[in-house]
């Protein structure tokens, strides 16, 4: 049976304008069996999240930018970590931090206020424990990439397979019910990552929302209780074992987006805000979202990314870039030491200007010249349901863009899922002129959901992590004319697997050298889930098989090699 994962350690500080030192000296006078509880240090789990609360006796008119406090967290080890601290509403401040060690953890906090002293020199330690969790994010560590990858770890060098739902306006809309019946579905159809904004923006404007997350454009007012209502959201992403994708600054052309209304200074501090009250989560952050971040715009989102993301003491988590469809910011930012990973995004139809972008544009061209970081296609084809089913197409969209790079993962996503419809609603600002017929909850269930959730299983038959993409194996294949027809090919470094997806019936012919034999041939079909024995044909160097479905597969190759 799954443990429900242990809540977060919290500890509160506060010195109401007395002296700290002062104020326990009197408790130990007064009640010597106090003394205990005193000593007595917060027990965590690693890997989940330690929380201080400080209090504090003044009042500031923006507290956003008339004080700023960090925590010091010393390891067990002797390693330092930052941890940025955040306002909370009224005169509460909190530092949140995930510990990565177990033993004694030791902490001081620091105030640009030096004359506060509830916020400044607050010292203390924790022990950080065993995690007895079952889910992988506990178990193995948080999400990060190691130099040289093509794909996305744990902490403990475990590969994970990124494969993120597209919930943008979810954590805002859904009701605490609807949110974990949501989050449960996504895990038992093997989801990994939940994607979605954390602000207003223009498919869920501020008018929309009962609080904005913010306020102001040149100087900016926070609203707290907006993030202590998406805390709960996040809290419970993460109690499902899934990452959160959270996109701080929606930067979609137009006015009612954050990443495009806010001056860079204001941008910074909304990002750093979001930042230092979610860090300490199981997240992968997605700096911007929706934007074109190449040419004209290149300088200033890397000057907001070096200012939220440069820090190189902190213990911050994988950051990307979301971008809008058919942009490629690869070779721009190639440079930049403080992003993680690569996402791109392929429109929301297959057509015959998308498939050749996806099958022979920038990433099949580019991937091998960059420094290595893992490329996701993190929005390609959207799924509807009814009249306009096409599940056909999204696997099509999604397995086009896995043989298209280093496989490290992919997002999928539905109509009526991501702006979090019910029967009647219909999208923000996106052109829906008739009110929806599906819910959210419609989305989800469809056929290419759960077709797509069975992708981690068929990938982990393989180190998938070591399967690159294999043009060259094709000696023979069927979209020289028709692009439609586009065969892929993976294989692994020493050439044991092979891996070729399909989307239409055709034979293929599948280079192939001695002294390796063919050990097994297999065909795999996404739509059902099934495999079935390959009937192949051998040439002197060269193997042949045809598909013989009237949709989409994938042909496995293993062989052995003496």
């Amino acid at each position: 049976m799954n443990r429900t994962p242990m809540k977060p350690a919290e500890i509160s500080l506060s010195t109401k304008g007395i002296c700290l030192n002062w104020i326990i000296l009197m408790m130990l006078f007064y009640c010597p069996f106090l003394l205990s509880a005193v000593e007595k240090k917060p027990k965590i789990d690693i890997w989940n999240r330690f929380e201080i609360t400080l209090n504090s006796p003044v009042s500031y008119t923006n507290p956003v930018y008339d004080v700023a406090i960090e925590g010091i967290f010393t390891s067990p080890s002797g390693k330092q970590y930052k941890a940025e601290g955040f306002w909370d509403g009224g005169n509460s401040w909190k530092i949140r931090f995930m510990p990565n060690e177990k033993g004694t953890w030791h902490f001081q906090t620091r105030c640009t206020d030096l004359t506060n002293g509830a916020l400044h020199h607050q010292t203390g330690q924790f022990t950080c424990k065993r995690n007895r969790s079952p889910l992988a994010i506990y178990r193995h560590g948080k999400i990060t990439h190691q130099k040289g990858n093509y794909h996305l770890t744990h902490a403990d060098g475990t590969p994970f397979f990124y494969l993120g739902c597209t919930a943008w306006n979810g954590a805002m809309r859904s009701t605490d019910e609807e949110w974990k019946t949501y989050l449960d579905h996504r895990k038992e159809n093997h989801y990994t990552a939940i994607q979605f904004i954390t602000t207003q923006w223009r498919g869920l404007p501020a008018e929309a929302l009962e609080e904005p997350a913010f306020t102001g454009i040149d100087t900016l007012t926070i609203h707290p209780a907006f993030f202590q209502a998406l805390d709960r959201k996040i809290e419970q992403i993460n109690q499902a074992g899934l990452i959160a994708a959270p996109v701080m600054l929606w930067a979609w052309k137009g006015a009612g987006n954050p990443g495009i209304d806010l001056p860079i200074p204001s941008a910074i501090q909304l990002a750093k805000y979001i930042k230092a009250r979610y860090d300490a989560y199981h997240v992968l952050w997605n700096l911007g979202g929706d934007g074109i971040f190449t040419d004209g715009n290149a300088a200033k989102w890397k000057q907001i990314g070096r200012a939220v993301f440069g820090e190189t003491d902190a213990q911050q988590r994988i950051v990307t870039l979301h971008t809008a469809g058919f942009q490629w910011y690869a070779n721009e930012y190639d440079g930049e030491t403080w992003l993680d990973l690569i996402s791109y995004q392929t429109g929301h139809a297959n057509s015959e200007s998308a498939v050749r972008w996806k099958t022979r544009g920038p990433v099949t061209a580019n991937w091998r010249s960059l420094i290595p970081r893992p490329i996701i296609d993190t929005e390609p084809v959207y799924e509807a349901q009814g009249e306009q089913e096409n599940d056909y197409e999204v696997r099509k969209s999604i397995l086009w863009s896995i043989f298209s790079a280093p496989v490290a993962g992919v997002g999928y996503g539905a109509w009526s899922t991501w702006p979090w419809l019910r029967i009647g609603e219909t999208s923000y600002n996106h052109g829906m002129k008739k009110p929806s017929k599906y819910t959210w909850e419609d989305g989800i269930r469809s056929k290419a959901s759960i077709q797509v959730g069975r992708l981690p299983l068929f990938f982990n038959q393989f180190k998938w992590w070591e399967l690159r993409p294999a043009p060259e194996r094709l000696k023979k294949r069927n979209d020289e004319k028709n692009v439609f027809n586009t065969a892929m090919a993976l294989a692994d470094t020493d050439a044991r697997t092979v891996l070729v997806y399909v989307p239409t019936v055709q034979t293929l012919r599948i280079s192939h050298t001695l002294p390796a034999t063919l050990k097994t041939a297999q065909w795999y079909y996404p739509a059902t889930g099934t495999y079935k024995t390959a009937s192949v044909t051998h040439g002197p160097n060269y193997i042949e098989a045809t598909s013989d479905s009237d949709t989409d597969a994938i042909l496995m190759l293993r062989f052995r090699t003496k």
